[in-house]
Formats: C-alpha cells, structure tokens, sequence
C-alpha cells in the first residue's frame, strides 16, 4: 500500500508539474496586477481541480459505455502520456498560450493556467488510469483523489511563488527539471502499455 502511495505521488508530482506550471503561468499573466495574478492563480487551480475529479470519478464508467476495454485505455493512455514526457523532454515545458489583452481574469484562470498547464492530457489520464476500478478499490480511489488534491496544493504554491522560483532558478533550470519529470513520465508510460499488452495476451489465451 506505501509503495502504491508514494508511485501514486511521484506519478501526479510529475504529470501536474509545479515548476513547469510557472513559465506558462508568467506568460499568460504578464500585465496583471499581483491581486489579478492572485486571482488566476486560485481559479486555475480550481478549475483543474473541478477537471481532474470529474475525470477521476466518470472517465472510465463512460469508456465502459463505449465498449472500449481497460487494457486498451490502459495501452492508448500509455502511448499518449509518452508522447506529452517527450514533449517535456525535448522542448522543456509544456504546451502554453500567450496572454490577450481583452480577456478576462476567469478565461485566463480557465485557459491557459487550468487548462492544458495543470490539468492537461498527460494529467487527465494519469489520474484515470490511477484510479482503475478493475485494479484500485473505493478507498484507494479516496487516496488518490486526496493525493491529487495535495499535488494541486504545491502546484497552486509554485503559481504564488511563479516570479520567485523564475528568479532563483531562471528559465534553464526550469527546462531541466521539467526534462528530468518528462523522463519519469516517459517510464511510467512504457510501463503501462506494457502492463496492458501484458494483461491483453492474458485474457486472449485464456
């Protein structure tokens, strides 16, 4: 259970990254006053939140309705979460969005901060594939959608911190760190397409 714990923290740790949220976040707010950028930075995070819980809770019954199999979610997730940590590899950072003028505070919370920085695709499926009703039972799914929400919480920190951590770190060592969650990222992939090749031959041969 402490072993499933600490994958399922390194997991969503690494598909939310905090760090890589701050670039996009300083783009996306630049002109802003400290209260509006305050404001983003809250609506973002709660907006990923209200995202990722729908998913974590509804995605999969919805793909059942849809006659699409877990070992082939598991397989097509696998193979769309590694080409997002390829993404974070070779470019090092993820998908953003420039910030327009006539926009106002809440569609820039929504997009780009919510949405894909935070709750992008590599995030939407991480939690639904971490929370497999085949593999997980009720109180582990609890335990997840708790771990989401204290990921949420640092990412929300690193937004209040954005200017500071930039600072400290400036835009290479974010690329880096960015790089080196990527490759976990990558690894986590693999590991679930071949989980799902894996658990697909079974129920072939049987």
């Amino acid at each position: 259970m402490f072993k499933q714990l600490v994958e399922s923290f390194i997991t969503l740790l690494v598909v939310l990254d905090p760090i890589g949220s701050v670039p996009i976040f300083l783009i996306a707010t630049v002109g802003l006053s400290p209260s509006d950028r305050r404001r983003v930075a809250f609506g973002g995070v709660l907006v990923a939140f209200a995202v990722l819980m729908i998913f974590l809770w509804c995605a999969q019954y919805i793909f059942v309705q849809m006659h699409i199999s877990v070992e082939a979610f598991r397989i097509a997730g696998g193979i769309v979460l590694f080409v997002f940590a390829l993404q974070m590899i070779l470019s090092g950072h993820h998908q953003s969005g420039t910030r327009e003028q006539t926009r106002t505070v809440f569609e820039i919370s929504v997009f780009p901060v919510a949405m894909p920085s935070i709750a992008g695709p590599g995030a939407l499926l991480a939690v639904v594939l971490l929370t497999d009703y085949t593999r997980f039972t009720i109180s582990e799914q609890i335990v997840t959608a708790g771990l989401t929400v204290v990921v949420l919480g640092t990412v929300l920190l690193a937004l209040l911190l954005a200017e500071k951590i930039q600072h400290y770190l400036g835009t290479v060592g974010i690329m880096v760190i960015t790089q080196v969650m990527g490759l976990i990222l990558a690894a986590f992939a693999v590991q679930q397409i071949l989980d799902g090749l894996v658990d697909k031959f079974a129920h072939i041969a049987h």
